[in-house]
Protein backbone atom coordinates (compact mmCIF):
# COMPACT_ATOMS: atom_id res chain seq x y z
CA UNK A 1 0.00 0.00 0.00
CA UNK A 2 1.35 3.41 -0.94
CA UNK A 3 1.91 5.97 1.78
CA UNK A 4 -1.28 7.90 2.37
CA UNK A 5 -3.44 5.68 0.16
CA UNK A 6 -6.61 4.12 1.51
CA UNK A 7 -7.65 1.24 -0.74
CA UNK A 8 -11.33 0.41 -0.62
CA UNK A 9 -12.43 -1.71 -3.60
CA UNK A 10 -11.05 -3.94 -6.35
CA UNK A 11 -13.18 -3.76 -9.50
CA UNK A 12 -12.78 -6.69 -11.93
CA UNK A 13 -12.30 -6.00 -15.64
CA UNK A 14 -13.38 -8.66 -18.12
CA UNK A 15 -12.15 -9.36 -21.64
CA UNK A 16 -15.73 -8.91 -22.87
CA UNK A 17 -19.25 -8.76 -21.47
CA UNK A 18 -21.21 -11.81 -20.33
CA UNK A 19 -23.79 -11.79 -23.15
CA UNK A 20 -21.14 -11.50 -25.85
CA UNK A 21 -19.07 -14.29 -24.26
CA UNK A 22 -21.99 -16.73 -24.19
CA UNK A 23 -23.02 -15.77 -27.73
CA UNK A 24 -19.48 -16.58 -28.93
CA UNK A 25 -19.47 -19.83 -26.92
CA UNK A 26 -22.81 -20.93 -28.37
CA UNK A 27 -21.63 -20.07 -31.89
CA UNK A 28 -18.51 -22.20 -31.31
CA UNK A 29 -20.59 -25.13 -30.02
CA UNK A 30 -22.99 -24.91 -32.97
CA UNK A 31 -20.07 -24.84 -35.44
CA UNK A 32 -18.53 -27.95 -33.86
CA UNK A 33 -21.80 -29.89 -33.63
CA UNK A 34 -23.09 -28.81 -37.04
CA UNK A 35 -20.17 -27.78 -39.27
CA UNK A 36 -21.37 -25.36 -41.96
CA UNK A 37 -19.44 -27.31 -44.62
CA UNK A 38 -21.02 -30.67 -43.72
CA UNK A 39 -23.86 -31.90 -45.93
CA UNK A 40 -25.78 -33.50 -43.06
CA UNK A 41 -25.64 -30.48 -40.75
CA UNK A 42 -29.22 -29.36 -41.33
CA UNK A 43 -30.57 -32.87 -40.71
CA UNK A 44 -28.50 -33.12 -37.51
CA UNK A 45 -29.63 -29.65 -36.42
CA UNK A 46 -33.30 -30.60 -36.93
CA UNK A 47 -32.80 -33.79 -34.92
CA UNK A 48 -31.12 -31.74 -32.17
CA UNK A 49 -34.17 -29.42 -31.99
CA UNK A 50 -36.46 -32.44 -31.60
CA UNK A 51 -34.28 -34.25 -29.04
CA UNK A 52 -31.91 -31.71 -27.40
CA UNK A 53 -31.06 -34.14 -24.59
CA UNK A 54 -29.08 -36.31 -27.04
CA UNK A 55 -26.35 -33.67 -27.41
CA UNK A 56 -26.50 -32.31 -23.84
CA UNK A 57 -23.32 -34.11 -22.75
CA UNK A 58 -21.40 -33.01 -25.82
CA UNK A 59 -22.61 -29.43 -25.40
CA UNK A 60 -21.44 -29.47 -21.78
CA UNK A 61 -18.01 -30.79 -22.71
CA UNK A 62 -17.66 -28.21 -25.49
CA UNK A 63 -18.68 -25.42 -23.09
CA UNK A 64 -16.03 -26.53 -20.59
CA UNK A 65 -13.34 -26.80 -23.26
CA UNK A 66 -14.29 -23.36 -24.58
CA UNK A 67 -13.54 -21.85 -21.19
CA UNK A 68 -16.41 -22.64 -18.85
CA UNK A 69 -18.50 -20.02 -17.16
CA UNK A 70 -17.88 -16.35 -17.85
CA UNK A 71 -17.72 -15.03 -14.28
CA UNK A 72 -14.15 -14.98 -12.94
CA UNK A 73 -12.72 -16.96 -15.88
CA UNK A 74 -12.71 -14.00 -18.27
CA UNK A 75 -11.17 -11.47 -15.87
CA UNK A 76 -8.17 -9.78 -17.46
CA UNK A 77 -7.44 -7.21 -14.76
CA UNK A 78 -8.51 -5.20 -11.76
CA UNK A 79 -8.90 -1.53 -10.99
CA UNK A 80 -7.81 -1.02 -7.37
CA UNK A 81 -9.79 1.99 -6.18
CA UNK A 82 -8.29 4.14 -3.44
CA UNK A 83 -8.23 7.58 -1.90
CA UNK A 84 -4.95 9.45 -2.09
CA UNK A 85 -5.26 12.64 -0.10
CA UNK A 86 -8.37 14.31 -1.47
CA UNK A 87 -8.39 12.35 -4.72
CA UNK A 88 -10.08 9.20 -5.98
CA UNK A 89 -7.70 7.08 -8.03
CA UNK A 90 -7.52 3.58 -9.43
CA UNK A 91 -4.38 1.50 -9.91
CA UNK A 92 -4.51 -0.77 -12.97
CA UNK A 93 -3.45 -4.42 -12.78
CA UNK A 94 -3.84 -6.54 -15.91
CA UNK A 95 -2.51 -9.50 -17.83
CA UNK A 96 0.72 -8.86 -19.67
CA UNK A 97 -0.05 -9.79 -23.23
CA UNK A 98 -0.03 -7.98 -26.55
CA UNK A 99 -3.26 -9.67 -27.56
CA UNK A 100 -5.77 -10.64 -24.89
CA UNK A 101 -7.68 -13.77 -25.87
CA UNK A 102 -9.74 -16.43 -24.15
CA UNK A 103 -7.41 -18.33 -21.81
CA UNK A 104 -7.38 -19.91 -18.39
CA UNK A 105 -3.75 -19.23 -17.57
CA UNK A 106 -2.91 -15.67 -16.72
CA UNK A 107 -0.72 -13.67 -14.41
CA UNK A 108 -1.83 -10.19 -13.43
CA UNK A 109 0.81 -7.46 -13.17
CA UNK A 110 0.84 -3.90 -11.90
CA UNK A 111 0.49 -1.73 -15.02
CA UNK A 112 -0.14 1.87 -13.99
CA UNK A 113 -0.53 4.00 -10.88
CA UNK A 114 -3.71 5.59 -12.17
CA UNK A 115 -5.97 4.40 -14.95
CA UNK A 116 -8.01 7.56 -15.45
CA UNK A 117 -7.54 11.17 -14.32
CA UNK A 118 -8.07 11.50 -10.60
CA UNK A 119 -11.26 13.03 -9.22
CA UNK A 120 -11.05 15.55 -6.41
CA UNK A 121 -13.31 15.08 -3.36
CA UNK A 122 -14.56 18.38 -1.89
CA UNK A 123 -14.00 18.92 1.84
CA UNK A 124 -17.73 19.18 2.55
CA UNK A 125 -18.80 16.15 0.47
CA UNK A 126 -21.55 13.98 1.92
CA UNK A 127 -21.35 10.20 1.93
CA UNK A 128 -23.66 9.93 -1.09
CA UNK A 129 -21.68 12.62 -2.96
CA UNK A 130 -18.43 10.72 -2.36
CA UNK A 131 -20.08 7.55 -3.67
CA UNK A 132 -21.24 9.39 -6.81
CA UNK A 133 -17.67 10.60 -7.37
CA UNK A 134 -16.40 7.01 -7.00
CA UNK A 135 -18.92 5.92 -9.66
CA UNK A 136 -17.82 8.84 -11.86
CA UNK A 137 -14.25 7.53 -11.62
CA UNK A 138 -15.40 4.07 -12.72
CA UNK A 139 -17.15 5.68 -15.72
CA UNK A 140 -13.88 7.46 -16.58
CA UNK A 141 -12.09 4.09 -16.41
CA UNK A 142 -14.62 2.66 -18.88
CA UNK A 143 -13.56 5.34 -21.36
CA UNK A 144 -9.92 4.29 -20.93
CA UNK A 145 -10.68 0.58 -21.40
CA UNK A 146 -12.91 0.64 -24.45
CA UNK A 147 -14.13 -2.80 -25.49
CA UNK A 148 -13.62 -4.24 -21.99
CA UNK A 149 -16.32 -4.93 -19.43
CA UNK A 150 -15.82 -3.24 -16.05
CA UNK A 151 -17.92 -5.14 -13.51
CA UNK A 152 -19.03 -2.52 -10.98
CA UNK A 153 -22.12 -4.54 -9.99
CA UNK A 154 -21.00 -5.21 -6.39
CA UNK A 155 -19.73 -1.66 -5.90
CA UNK A 156 -23.05 -0.27 -7.12
CA UNK A 157 -24.97 -2.70 -4.91
CA UNK A 158 -22.97 -2.11 -1.71
CA UNK A 159 -22.05 1.55 -2.26
CA UNK A 160 -25.30 3.14 -1.04
CA UNK A 161 -24.94 1.26 2.27
CA UNK A 162 -21.33 2.27 2.97
CA UNK A 163 -20.35 5.21 5.18
CA UNK A 164 -18.16 6.85 2.52
CA UNK A 165 -17.24 9.75 4.79
CA UNK A 166 -15.81 7.21 7.24
CA UNK A 167 -13.91 5.39 4.49
CA UNK A 168 -12.63 8.66 3.05
CA UNK A 169 -11.68 10.34 6.35
CA UNK A 170 -7.92 10.41 6.73
CA UNK A 171 -6.51 8.44 9.61
CA UNK A 172 -6.08 10.45 12.78
CA UNK A 173 -2.56 11.87 13.04
CA UNK A 174 -0.38 10.01 15.50
CA UNK A 175 1.60 11.91 18.08
CA UNK A 176 4.74 9.75 18.06
CA UNK A 177 6.26 10.93 21.40
CA UNK A 178 2.99 10.19 23.24
CA UNK A 179 2.65 6.75 21.64
CA UNK A 180 6.28 5.94 22.41
CA UNK A 181 5.95 7.13 26.01
CA UNK A 182 2.78 5.08 26.51
CA UNK A 183 4.61 1.95 25.35
CA UNK A 184 7.39 2.33 27.96
CA UNK A 185 7.08 0.89 31.44
CA UNK A 186 6.54 3.47 34.17
CA UNK A 187 9.79 4.93 35.40
CA UNK A 188 10.83 4.65 38.97
CA UNK A 189 13.30 6.97 40.56
CA UNK A 190 17.03 6.25 40.36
Amino acid sequence: MSTGSRYFFDVPVYRLGEEKYYAEMNHHIEDVLFPPTSRGSETQRERDREKPEENAGIRGALARSYGGCWRYNEIIGYIRLHFLGTQIRGEWYSVKRKRIVRTRTKTLEYRHWKLAPEIEVPDDATSSEIFELVLDYVVACRKELKGRYIDSEMLEFLGPHIDWQGVYAPAQPVNAPQVFAAALPPQTGW
